[in-house]
């Protein structure tokens, strides 16, 4: 719930200017490892119109499909540090992977579309916040039930509201052209 307002809210008409599409296909003769990295311009293009709306923030995190997140699991140490235990997580939602450049949180969400990616800032406090996560209900959970077939249920409950404060904080980006056989190293 809370990740489709956010993308809603970033490609609406009061969030930061749209990233440019970043193609993806190499230039003639031009090597996959140097073309990826063209990538980070787009991040750092995103996180500064960001800057230029809200005029206090700049991208700390990402959420992103599962092409966009190949492609940054793929740029290497020098501008990706993934999560000690990336390969063990068995994800069923969204899970963050690491971050680029020790600065830009990285979330891969499998229910995104795959080639398009959101960039955010997450604010220290309820006064730079972009989008806001209210629980009025925490997590309740009623008592153990029998019924007389022996059938056991147990209740719970919880309740939240979601708000977008300022869809300045975030903006969105597509990748182009993604062909299969682009590989690490290649």
């Amino acid at each position: 719930m809370g990740l489709d307002l956010i993308d809603e809210a970033a490609e609406g008409d009061d969030a930061a200017t749209q990233v440019s599409d970043w193609d993806a296909r190499p230039s003639e003769g031009e090597a996959w490892v140097f073309k990826k990295q063209e990538f980070m311009d787009r991040v750092y293009e995103g996180s500064n119109a960001i800057f230029e709306k809200t005029k206090r923030a700049t991208a700390n995190f990402m959420v992103c499909g599962n092409n966009v997140a190949r492609v940054i699991m793929q740029l290497g140490k020098d501008y990706f540090s993934p999560v000690a235990n990336l390969g063990k997580l068995t994800p069923t939602g969204p899970v963050k992977i690491g971050t680029l450049n020790n600065t830009v949180t990285v979330i891969q969400n499998p229910f995104k579309s795959t080639n398009r990616y959101t960039l955010g800032f997450r604010g220290p406090d309820y006064l730079h916040a972009g989008f806001m996560y209210c629980p009025y209900i925490p997590l309740f959970a009623t008592p153990t039930l029998t019924t007389s077939d022996l059938m056991s249920q147990k209740g719970f409950l919880s309740s939240a509201a979601f708000k977008v404060i300022n869809a300045g904080m975030f903006t969105y980006g597509d990748i182009t052209n993604l062909q299969s056989g682009y590989q690490c190293g290649t």
